[in-house]
């Protein structure tokens, strides 16, 4: 499994989808299989209400997907948003659990961020609540990724996804 990473905004879903498509490989959003399984509409603000229990069923569905194939790339996050706004890192015990081969942290510059999440989610952010939020999801995904001792790949921005997704399949050969 290959992990993509990133805050909400960084372009994440078009990333995997380009890269799903380039490599032949399915690709997941972590979101979305929290809300098939526990019966949920994430909301548009991207906070979160009991994040353990959402880890919960991500985990089951995580565990349906390996028995179906071996293979997919699954779009999450290392840190979210509480009820309040505050940043939470997700359990260090999730990441043990998904096991992925790689870590791809998608990186943005804050004002495209902004713009993207006003544009989709008609919700304003501030650029220095975005930079906070991005250097937390940056600073845990480098520890995750020593922890498990896998391969951390960072973005710069959308300038360089084509250069990893080949960096990745060529690997993959």
């Amino acid at each position: 499994m290959i992990f993509v990473s990133g805050i909400h905004g960084v372009g994440k879903t078009y990333f995997c989808n380009m890269m799903g498509e380039r490599l032949g490989i399915k690709a997941y959003s972590a979101s979305e299989l929290i809300a098939e399984k526990s019966n949920q509409v994430m909301a548009s603000d991207k906070q979160v209400m009991d994040v353990d229990q959402n880890q919960m069923f991500l985990q089951m569905a995580i565990n349906e997907l390996r028995m179906k194939q071996e293979e997919f790339i699954l779009d999450g996050h290392f840190c979210l948003l509480n009820k309040e706004g505050k940043i939470l890192r997700i359990s260090p015990g999730l990441f043990s659990f998904l096991n992925p081969d790689k870590i791809v942290l998608l990186m943005e510059k804050t004002s495209v961020i902004a713009e993207r999440r006003l544009r989709r989610d008609g919700i304003f952010e501030n650029e220095n609540s975005l930079y906070t939020f991005q250097e937390e999801e940056k600073k845990y995904a480098e520890e995750i990724a020593t922890t498990l001792n896998v391969q951390l790949i960072v973005s710069t921005g959308s300038n360089d996804l084509m250069n990893i997704i080949e960096k990745i399949g060529e690997e993959k050969r």
